[in-house]
């Protein structure tokens, strides 16, 4: 019989035990504890903790537990033009692109913004937390064949990285 109080040594959360005056050989408590997960966590991909059991006389051997992440990173970008109409060969029309984080998991940068009609600028940026974005930029200037056309169509993609992976946004297109 081991005598109380039984407490337990947790790496990640604190332990409760219910209050317990002794242990028969081959009888047990349960002790509970819980961790809130972090970004870090996320980001990590797993939380591992490790614990172990003490009444202040006897110690048990350490007990490891690991839980999985479900990591979803993502992109999604929207992109508005100014002004929406144009009526004269050299107008410029200016493009705004906010990418955002769509994802569970911080995103690398650097970022950057594909369109087939313009070169987009993008600020330096190391990361982007969930739900963060950034807005980049771009202009294009109308010519003879945009004039006769009616009409200026261009489809834009947003790109980062999760642990040296790509990540690339649904293109989103503006006419």
């Amino acid at each position: 019989t081991v005598s109380a109080p039984f407490t337990v040594a947790d790496d990640k959360a604190t332990a409760t035990c219910p209050p317990t005056a002794s242990l028969a050989p081959l009888a047990s408590i349960t002790c509970s504890a819980s961790h809130t997960i972090t970004q870090a966590d996320l980001d990590a991909g797993s939380v591992t903790n490790v614990a172990s059991a003490t009444n202040g006389t006897v110690t048990s051997p350490t007990d490891t537990e690991t839980v999985t992440a479900v990591q979803g990173p993502a992109l999604s970008i929207v992109k508005t033009a100014t002004p929406a109409t144009y009526s004269a060969v050299g107008a410029v029309i200016n493009y705004s692109y906010l990418v955002t984080n769509s994802g569970n998991v911080t995103l690398s940068g650097p970022f950057t913004v594909s369109d087939d009609r313009a070169t987009v600028s993008c600020p330096a940026t190391g990361s982007l937390a969930p739900a963060a974005s950034i807005t980049c930029t771009a202009s294009y200037t109308i010519t003879q064949t945009d004039l006769d056309a009616g009409s200026v169509t261009n489809v834009a993609s947003a790109s980062g990285s999760f642990n040296g992976n790509p990540v690339t946004s649904p293109t989103d297109t503006e006419t």
